[in-house]
């Protein structure tokens, strides 16, 4: 009896359908990046969602629109696009015409001049999701920068590949709550395009396609698994965000503006940590909650490590002088502060906690994505994929500079860095001791 008992408990394993595995997979190279947006796109069956800071019209936007539009035209793929409502940049012909083509497009909250606290109050998302199974989450937004395909500059990013039921279900419920939400999501009222204006849109979305595979080694219809050969995770990922609603008698009710559900997320992984935080970040200015943190991480014998921009990369000078007025009070806490010296710029938002966590994120260590623009983040406990990533950052450490205790850079010679103008130096100098002290107080 239990020898029989044995055998079909045996075989109800080998028949029984297994439960998909977890794939955690960090985007390091642009082009793979940008490969593996088209390649999901292509693949996708039923839905495709993309929230983002940044979506412009440009050489890679159109790319991607082109793909979206065979997507939906072709294969009646459901697609949404919400983008911000200030630092989007998609014509209003371009935007109409995607319409047209049975895409969605709502926009996050139109700045508004008499309120300029609106202008801070932005959806800073970077989220890509396909049939409720797979996401992208990082700091690279939808603009050739973000790919080596700049013009003047290009940016260091990084981004995450997630193939997980219960991630994305999580990704999709939080992407539908501010698509709903009248309160910050718009439908622009655009006017109808005539056929020359389409004729012309069409032949930029094919030249796109062409133009991009000459730049770039682009495959389209290239039949990549983003799953294959992928160890799988040890824990499930999991997706952190804000929301923009509360509960009043027991009922949900939308609002305007956003809880600190992504802060709560990371903080809560920092206040855990017991051996080392290591961090990638394009903008450093902790608020009270994060100093307070790492503070206390230090005094249970953390060791913290922070790379951020130097004065030559950065793109956002304002910022760049906030960091460098609160610079030294970091050293003086105990963190070990590395600037990043170029060729590109840094734009990573990225953790590795106890080398056994690894967190890709669009968070920026700066007030306004604590109190102000919401944000999204993915994580996950795998001693495997936390060695991966902490070997990634490592080689991004080789160009950079440390900032020795007495808040001074150490000397050394990097390749490839970039050099600090005199325009530079001015536009630092007078941040610093002017409009630098407004971004501590958002």
């Amino acid at each position: 009896m239990a020898k029989n008992t044995l055998l079909f408990l045996m075989l109800v394993l080998l028949i029984a359908p297994k439960a998909n595995a977890d794939v955690f997979r960090i985007l390091e190279d642009e082009t793979e990046a940008l490969q593996c947006r088209i390649d999901l796109i292509e693949q996708a069956k039923s839905e495709i969602l993309l929230s983002y800071y940044i979506l412009n019209d440009d050489l890679v936007g159109m790319t991607l629109f082109s793909a979206l539009i065979e997507a939906t035209q072709k294969r009646g793929v459901k697609v949404c696009l919400f983008v911000d409502g200030v630092n989007s940049k998609i014509s209003n012909p371009v935007m109409r015409y995607l319409e047209e083509q049975g895409i969605e497009v709502r926009v996050f909250k139109p700045g508004n001049i008499l309120q300029p606290i609106s202008y801070a109050k932005r959806m800073h998302n970077k989220l890509f999701i396909t049939d409720n199974m797979n996401i992208i989450v990082g700091g690279r937004n939808i603009k050739r920068e973000y790919y080596s395909l700049g013009k003047e500059f290009n940016f260091l990013d990084r981004d995450v590949f997630v193939n997980s039921a219960e991630a994305s279900i999580t990704a999709r419920k939080h992407f539908y709550s501010i698509w709903n939400n009248r309160k910050i999501a718009f439908d622009r009222d655009l006017d109808p395009i005539n056929d020359e204006k389409r004729s012309e849109i069409e032949k930029k979305l094919s030249f796109s396609r062409i133009l991009i595979q000459q730049l770039k080694e682009i495959k389209f219809n290239s039949q990549i698994d983003w799953t294959l050969n992928q160890k799988p995770t040890d824990t499930h990922p999991v997706f952190e965000h804000d929301n923009f609603h509360i509960f009043k008698f027991g009922k949900r009710v939308d609002v305007d503006y956003k809880d600190e559900g992504s802060t709560k997320g990371l903080l809560k992984m920092v206040n855990q940590a017991q051996k080392s935080i290591l961090m990638e970040n394009a903008y450093v200015i902790p608020t009270t909650k994060w100093r307070k943190a790492l503070k206390r991480a230090i005094q249970r014998g953390v060791k913290i490590r922070i790379m951020t921009n130097s004065t030559q990369t950065s793109d956002v000078m304002l910022a760049q002088a906030a960091y460098r007025n609160a610079r030294g009070r970091l050293i003086k806490m105990g963190i070990e502060v590395w600037e990043y010296q170029g060729p590109k710029t840094l734009h990573t938002k990225s953790t590795v906690i106890d080398d056994s966590i690894s967190i890709v994120s669009s968070y920026n260590l700066v007030s306004f994505a604590e109190r102000w623009s919401t944000e999204v983040a993915v994580w996950v406990a795998d001693t495997t994929l936390a060695k991966q990533h902490k070997l990634l950052m490592e080689e991004n450490l080789k160009s950079a500079i440390r900032i020795d205790k007495h808040n001074k850079q150490v000397v050394s010679e990097i390749p490839d860095a970039k050099k600090l103008t005199c325009k530079k130096k001015m536009s630092l100098f007078f941040s610093r001791y002017t409009f630098a002290w407004v971004m501590r107080l958002l």
